[in-house]
């Protein structure tokens, strides 16, 4: 391969905000719009790579500010790469638009999935599960969680997530018994705090989720307090229910230092928080010395969310059985017009499986037109 001439040639930083009709969100806040940070490489030979993150302050600017260091080089020294930008760029979640774009750029040079990139698909589709947008400011959760699952079941999902954590246990856990009564034992369900709980807190609902048959409770404390991330997950370590956290964790040593903590059963890197996909394989693989399980978070976009399905192929298996039988391909279900847009062959869930795209790279096509016509530029 002639790899002067496949350098990098091009690198455009896109930032887009788009308003959704309906304020909703978790338990701390509602959302009134979606936005991402979109990363655009382009080789000598006119081929495209794409990378995606969220958009938070300062991040576009960082990755303006690196074009000059992707600019003549060849995406296939991808790892002498990252390792020079992660001595350079401080915000991780730079660092993972960017690494995303280089994989999509690298696969797409060698026409092959980013998944070869890594030795290989170990599976041809992976388990999903619709995750809801949470609270609506227009309807009361006793009939929104079941809209949002009846919603998600038509969809062709198995599984379903709902937000919990603004209100009283009490009427959540009544509510969400009545979704279980409902919806039989054929649909998964698992529930996402958001970090609503106290420790206290926390103890009680994990008790009440329990006996409703939850599969996960998620994030149910804060992520940061007192310069230590996810604190006090070690006082959940006896719930008869299993813990989901780690999505806003950035580093190694970060998930190194969390899962030596204990607390959690199941670890949830983010591919556009974390570093991009190689370094959450490299988080999965640390879970799995622990014996715990990695099921990647993903909210975002259609670049992301292509890149978690990309990563979600390549984890290694939860048992030695053969049976793949966890849902964890996170689907987002909040309106999002950046998903709508951005991509129109985006693969979605059949019979509750999505399966893995065969085009080069991510596998998704990129509407550029409407990506010009809706972004801004740091």
């Amino acid at each position: 391969m002639d790899l002067a001439g496949r350098a990098i040639r091009r690198v455009e930083v896109f930032t887009i905000r788009c308003p959704i009709t309906v304020p909703v969100g978790p338990a701390p806040l509602s959302y009134t719009s979606r936005s991402a940070v979109v990363v655009r490489l382009e080789d000598g030979d006119g081929t495209v790579g794409w990378g995606e993150t969220y958009l938070r302050t300062g991040t576009a600017a960082v990755l303006a500010e690196s074009i000059g260091e992707l600019i003549g080089t060849p995406p296939a020294r991808a790892r002498a790469l990252h390792d020079r930008l992660s001595r350079l760029i401080p915000d991780r979640y730079a660092l993972s638009a960017l690494s995303i774009a280089v994989d999509d750029l690298r696969a797409r040079q060698l026409d092959v999935p980013a998944t070869e990139l890594y030795g290989g698909a170990v599976r041809d589709a992976v388990r999903s599960y619709a995750s809801s947008g949470g609270y609506r400011d227009d309807e009361a959760p006793e009939t929104s969680w079941l809209g949002d699952v009846r919603a998600a079941v038509a969809a062709g999902h198995t599984a379903c997530k709902i937000r919990i954590g603004r209100f009283a246990p009490v009427r959540e856990l009544s509510i969400l018994a009545k979704v279980r009564a409902e919806i039989g034992d054929d649909v998964d369900l698992m529930v996402d705090a958001n970090g609503g709980y106290s420790v206290p807190i926390a103890r009680t609902v994990g008790r009440g989720l329990a006996g409703i048959g939850v599969l996960w409770f998620e994030e149910p404390l804060i992520r940061f307090a007192g310069g230590v991330e996810y604190p006090g997950y070690d006082l959940l370590a006896d719930l008869p229910v299993p813990v989901a956290a780690a999505e806003g964790l950035q580093t190694r040593s970060a998930f190194d230092a969390f899962l030596r903590r204990g607390g959690a059963n199941i670890i949830q890197p983010d591919v556009a928080i974390c570093g991009g996909i190689g370094e959450l394989l490299f988080v999965a693989e640390l879970a799995a010395l622990s014996g715990r399980l990695c099921i990647p978070h993903s909210w975002g976009g259609p670049i992301q969310h292509a890149a978690t399905l990309q990563a979600a192929l390549l984890l290694p298996p939860h048992s030695e059985v053969d049976r793949d039988d966890l849902p964890v391909l996170e689907c987002d279900q909040l309106e999002n017009p950046i998903r709508a847009g951005l991509c129109s062959n985006a693969p979605g869930p059949v019979d509750g499986l999505v399966t893995a795209t065969t085009g080069p790279g991510l596998g998704i096509a990129v509407n550029e037109e409407w990506l010009r016509d809706n972004a801004s530029r740091p």
